[in-house]
């Protein structure tokens, strides 16, 4: 039995209190669904004096405003599966884990879920007999075999649809509220790969309604479809016309998740915009994905097979997408 070290408990009244009391209380972590973190305390890779309850202090639910759907940060995931005008944010929290922890895990938490490496996520004991890693106490990158570059992977599931449909955050701190673009959240270093200052508290999530004609898939791959992260994971959405081989994307949004430390936006794709998607295009924009991906051996799976499959999972998502009515 993996046993956590002592801590205190305080349990947050709102946002403003939860800011409040972190920043009066050192060496602490604030605390919503835990389905992260606790597995985290128990490996003593995390090793807090103090646990922030925000469970019951964020935002829950959903509204329709100003021609976008604002979520509460504490939001379960499962909850999102009635979340009808944001079909490719359904998909992808209906896919995270199994539905224990979707009933415990928040979307906020989902979305600053902390860098994986195999390396990485594994009990103290472990994490020593190998002389630890450079997240985590030591010195070396034992995926990449070097002292400088931790690779750990970003491995949130709703993160690449909520970047594909042009989210925003909502974020609270002891400097105050400010606003950013999710894809400005994340740099290419695991070991730090949230742009967030200290004490600063996830809030909302704010995506614009999508329009009509979009139309939208998540795909995933892992070993075991009922309980394990991603080895790969990837959101397609685009404003399509008509159906089948004549069928024209007019606006094409791809990206990759689970791959590195930051998620990755597909540049190039708008070359195949307002172009019948034939066969041939469709594959020749898998070959494209193919191309730009370099995924890491910080999680499960061989990597050039990792990325052979970022290759197949889009050539799928998006003859899915171009034989459909709509998403």
């Amino acid at each position: 039995m993996l046993r956590m070290d002592g801590f205190t408990y305080a349990q947050a009244q709102s946002p403003e209190d939860a800011v409040r009391q972190w920043a009066a209380t050192p060496d602490a972590m604030y605390i919503a669904g835990g389905t992260d973190l606790l597995p985290n305390l128990k490996h003593r890779i995390f090793r807090p004096k103090t646990l922030i309850g925000v469970a019951d202090a964020l935002p829950r639910g959903w509204r329709e405003e100003a021609g976008a759907v604002r979520i509460g940060a504490g939001t379960r995931l499962s909850a999102l599966s009635a979340l009808a005008a944001l079909p490719l944010l359904q998909q992808a929290a209906g896919q995270v884990a199994g539905p224990q922890i979707r009933n415990m895990g928040t979307l906020g938490g989902n979305v600053l879920l902390d860098t994986r490496c195999l390396f990485y996520n594994q009990t103290e004991f472990w994490r020593k007999s190998l002389g630890y890693c450079l997240k985590a106490e030591g010195t070396w990158c034992h995926v990449v075999g070097g002292p400088k570059t931790c690779v750990a992977t970003q491995s949130s599931d709703t993160v690449p649809a909520l970047m594909a449909l042009g989210a925003r955050l909502h974020l609270l701190g002891p400097s105050g509220p400010r606003e950013i673009a999710l894809t400005d959240l994340f740099r290419f270093n695991g070991m730090d790969h949230l742009k967030i200052q200290p004490g600063e508290l996830l809030v909302e999530i704010v995506v614009p309604l999508p329009p009509a004609d979009l139309r939208a898939a998540y795909r995933k791959v892992r070993t075991r479809d009922s309980i394990d992260f991603p080895q790969l994971s990837l959101a397609v959405a685009g404003r399509f016309e008509g159906r089948g081989a004549g069928a024209v994307a007019h606006t094409l949004t791809v990206v990759v998740g689970a791959i590195n430390p930051q998620p990755k936006e597909i540049a190039g794709v708008d070359a195949f915009c307002g172009q019948p998607l034939t066969d041939e295009r469709i594959r020749e924009l898998g070959a494209l994905v193919q191309q730009k991906v370099r995924p890491q051996g910080s999680v499960h799976g061989d990597t050039g097979w990792r990325r052979l499959m970022a290759r197949v999972e889009l050539e799928r998502a998006l003859s899915a997408l171009r034989d459909a009515d709509a998403a």
